[in-house]
């Protein structure tokens, strides 16, 4: 589901809380794969023949792993604050209260790592101004 779409169904609010909860779960990853990483490069001292081998892909599983999670923590939570910091009526001062009228074009393929979409044009419920948040 895109994020016009679950703003419509379920709001901004909640939107957005979903966007915080799901960052900080990649942030977690990221923690555990950097544990992995470095305790696979501290056995890795004293390993030989195939737990060498082992302990090797271990590291690098928790490595890749963890740039993979935090890369995935910034994009979400950079694109929430983005979008949370605009999303305040200029008109009646009311945050997180709209409908979304459109969104900058995207193709279904894009990857949640893209960002997109970067804007999204809404109404406010309360008074009607529209605006551009993003």
């Amino acid at each position: 589901m895109g994020i016009p779409e679950y703003i419509h169904r379920h709001g901004f609010r909640r939107w957005y809380e979903r966007q915080l909860i799901e960052s900080h779960a990649y942030l977690t990853l990221a923690f555990v794969a950097l544990i992995l990483l470095a305790s696979g490069i501290e056995v890795l001292a004293d390993s030989t023949g195939f737990n060498y081998f082992a302990m090797l892909f271990a590291a690098a599983l928790g490595g890749t792993l963890m740039l993979v999670a935090w890369r995935r923590f910034t994009v979400l939570l950079a694109r929430a604050e983005q979008f949370a910091e605009s999303a305040t009526c200029a008109s009646c001062r009311s945050w997180g209260e709209f409908r979304v009228l459109g969104q900058e074009s995207t193709v279904e393929g894009d990857p949640p790592e893209s960002g997109r979409p970067r804007w999204l044009r809404v109404r406010c419920t309360r008074c009607g101004n529209e605006w551009r948040i993003g």
